[in-house]
């Protein structure tokens, strides 16, 4: 606050902080009540206050007089006052000025010439305005952080003042004057500076002052945090982090490694330095003040005189490291070991250091040295273990084999990264791939509900358009450009106005023209412009069936959206056939229909097959059926086809099947939220809610080599398509479409259409 001593509290009067020394009121609220003696209710702030002239308190007349009410004060309909900021008041305690000792000698008055050259350096810090570093408070926060300007003004004011501390920094300060051989005036402007760092620490009320506050020192920062670090002053790291952490040097920027003693300088700059007796100045490249310069140039800027760079463009990050003529590195001093970095965890190297350079890790060097420990010997601090057993704790549910790898993996992160910060998500799928035993999604999906992964975009790509730019990117720069404007149709319409294709349906279109692309690639062909009706034919010709008709329908969706672009000048597939299905759905031998179930040993794969052979639902909507769907009092089950829906009324078979189901479920998953119907050991506590996979269904379901839900769905089409013949009931009974229906009536009746089959 302010100079002197005293209690810093609000004045009664104006409410401003100050120095008050035992009174309630401030000087300057003392001046105002001695010429205002009459006490009223203020007008603008409705408190009971010594009035002046215009019937005000000293602060609300103090803010009109600042302009902040003028509005108020000229009566400016509606306009209300403004609130009082809050305010901080000095006071100069008149003890603290310097006078000038006078004596009489001969009938003359004399003035000592040590009082007069104190009194000059006091009014040079007055003039100049120079903090003076009031003590304060230990272990106290400050209100108000400002960045202070320290001079050696600075330390002329603070030459009398009685320092705690000071006299073991003063037996540091010695024993390094001594160990340098260094002069009594070089000893003197380091105590100099030793002095102001003090008054800083105790400006500050902190015990041990970190590196980061010398840097205000005016010069000889880095003696002095040497000097605070011997004395136990300076807030220190441990050896290793001491050893190995870096920072930038405070005249080239370059990074340093600090090695034992500490400093803002590197070894070049302080031997720059001393070459050049230290006459600071202004570098004409960079512009930078209070550099030593060589030919105009400071050290960072010196070698690029030479190229003739006049001018300030950038300079190259450089590492200095200190260089051992023998070695590439010189051992840390102290006679200390290097420590092996590939045995030291991460989190001893670099607890709460961001990182330089982002990299990869290897884990093959940690999984060689963690894979001969059991679990209960990897050593994890408290943090770690409690972090480990809460997600051991929400695993409960997996099988002993799952668990093991869960937990192994998590263990081995914790104890390397530690838990002060997140966790990449690259680094744990990297981990995890280097062992079969370990697993990477509900590690990650553990870490990112409490708040501790950095997610990588690039795993969270759909698979499909991952494929396709590793397709795309095997092709043609000009090719690739027009399959990908391709692509981006198929993404903003679909075949309906407002449906978009799915990067799946995108996908399955490229896999039948990938191989006709890369034929045409490897026979020179840069762009689709160049191809021409001999092209499609002559790729077409070479195929015959299902898969002629596939590149057909791609071919004519590739071109189309490329005339709609004008990526091309004609659309060549435009007038290619595309054909009919010809093939009549073929029924499944009963036998094996009705051994099917009995095969079947698990209720996942009972309910499957009586979906498929019963209802005739098609395995997609197999596995994406919703178990909020399935009514069993009601005997209802709902499927959802895009915005329409098709209600299964489920008989007394299917319904037990779909009972037994639900029991099973519940007793092996009882904590499982998975909306779906079906699930598995993988799906069933996935956080994801994923749905069961295509191959899934097909090993499940026990079904024989060849025969698929689908073809059992078939079949039980075209067997009601026997027993009545009218299509009309298929397509209330399945759902399907009017020409399905009709293709099963044909495959079943085909004298009632007069389309005979071939």
């Amino acid at each position: 606050m302010g100079k002197g001593t005293g209690t810093a509290r609000s004045c009664t009067g104006c409410l401003k902080w100050s120095v008050l020394h035992g009174r309630t009121v401030c000087f300057g609220c003392e001046h105002w009540q001695y010429n205002n003696r009459e006490r009223g209710v203020c007008p603008r702030c409705r408190h009971e206050a010594h009035l002046g002239r215009d019937g005000l308190c000293k602060p609300c007349l103090q803010a009109i007089r600042a302009e902040d009410d003028a509005e108020w004060a000229l009566r400016v309909p509606g306009a209300r006052p403004r609130p009082l900021q809050l305010t901080v008041g000095s006071w100069r305690h008149y003890a603290t000025r310097a006078v000038p000792i006078v004596q009489s000698q001969s009938n003359e008055r004399w003035v000592s010439v040590d009082w007069k050259t104190k009194l000059n350096r006091q009014r040079a810090v007055e003039q100049d305005h120079s903090a003076l570093l009031e003590p304060q408070v230990w272990g106290q926060l400050p209100l108000f952080p400002m960045a202070r300007a320290l001079t050696r003004d600075t330390g002329r004011a603070l030459a009398t003042r009685r320092l705690p501390r000071w006299e073991a920094a003063e037996t540091v300060l010695n024993e390094l004057t001594t160990r340098r051989r260094a002069s009594r005036d070089w000893r003197s402007r380091v105590a100099e500076m030793v002095r102001i760092a003090l008054a800083l620490r105790a400006a500050e009320g902190t015990e041990l002052t970190c590196e980061q506050l010398l840097r205000s020192l005016p010069k000889l920062a880095d003696v002095v945090c040497e000097v605070f670090q011997g004395a136990g002053l300076l807030a220190g790291r441990s050896a290793l982090e001491l050893r190995l952490a870096s920072r930038s040097c405070g005249d080239c920027g370059a990074w340093m490694a600090e090695g034992a003693s500490a400093g803002f300088l590197c070894d070049p700059c302080r031997d720059w330095r001393r070459c050049r007796h230290y006459q600071p100045g202004r570098c004409v490249r960079c512009g930078r003040e209070g550099l030593a310069l060589g030919a105009g140039h400071c050290r960072a800027c010196h070698p690029y005189r030479a190229e003739g760079q006049t001018t300030f463009g950038g300079q190259q990050l450089v590492i200095d490291l200190p260089a051992d003529p023998d070695g590439p590195n010189c051992p840390p001093p102290g006679g200390a070991p290097v420590p092996d970095l590939a045995q030291v965890p991460a989190q001893a190297l670099c607890a709460d250091q961001d990182e330089l350079f982002t990299m990869r890790r290897n884990w093959s060097p940690v999984l060689a040295r963690l894979n001969g420990l059991a679990l209960a010997d990897v050593p994890l601090s408290e943090a770690a273990s409690a972090l480990v057993e809460d997600f051991a704790g929400m695993r409960r549910d997996l099988t002993e084999t799952g668990l093991r790898k869960n937990v192994r993996t998590l263990t081995f992160l914790v104890h390397w990264l530690g838990v002060t910060g997140a966790f990449s998500e690259r680094d744990v799928y990297d981990l995890a791939q280097m062992d079969g035993h370990l697993a990477a999604k509900p590690v990650c999906q553990f870490l990112r509900t409490r708040g501790l992964l950095v997610d990588d975009p690039d795993l969270h790509r759909d698979r499909d358009l991952a494929w396709i730019d590793r397709v795309l990117a095997t092709l043609p720069h000009r090719v690739a450009e027009e399959v990908r404007a391709w692509a981006d149709v198929l993404r903003t319409q679909g075949p309906r106005e407002g449906e978009p294709r799915s990067w799946e349906s995108i996908r399955s279109y490229l896999t039948h023209l990938r191989p006709v692309l890369t034929a045409w690639a490897q026979a020179g062909m840069t762009s689709l412009r160049e191809a021409t009706a001999d092209h499609l034919q002559d790729a077409l010709d070479a195929l015959d069936g299902a898969s002629r008709r596939q590149l057909t329908i791609a071919l004519r969706s590739l071109f189309k959206a490329l005339k709609r672009e004008r990526l091309v000048f004609r659309d060549l597939a435009r007038g290619l056939p595309v054909g009919d299905l010809t093939g009549l759905p073929r029924p499944v031998p009963s036998d094996v229909v009705a051994s099917l179930l009995d095969h079947a040993t698990t209720a996942f794969a009972r309910l499957a097959i009586a979906l498929a052979a019963v209802h005739a639902i098609p395995a997609s909507e197999i596995r994406t059926a919703l178990a909020a769907d399935l009514n069993l009092s009601r005997g209802t089950l709902v499927l959802r086809r895009g915005m329409r829906r098709h209600t299964l009324y489920l008989e007394e078979f299917t319904h037990r099947l779909a009972s037994d189901w639900l029991t099973y479920r519940h007793r092996r998953w009882p904590t499982s939220v998975n909306p779906h119907l079906l699930v598995t050991q993988r799906t069933a506590l996935d956080p994801d809610h994923p749905a069961v996979a295509r191959i899934t269904m097909q090993l499940s379901s026990v079904l024989p080599k060849g025969r698929t839900l689908d073809r059992l769905r078939q079949d039980r089409i075209l067997e009601e398509a026997f027993a009545t013949g009218d299509p009309l009931k298929l397509m209330r009974l399945f759902g399907i479409t009017e020409d399905t229906a009709m293709r099963y009536v044909t495959a079943a009746y085909p004298e009632r259409t007069g389309k005979l089959p071939r």
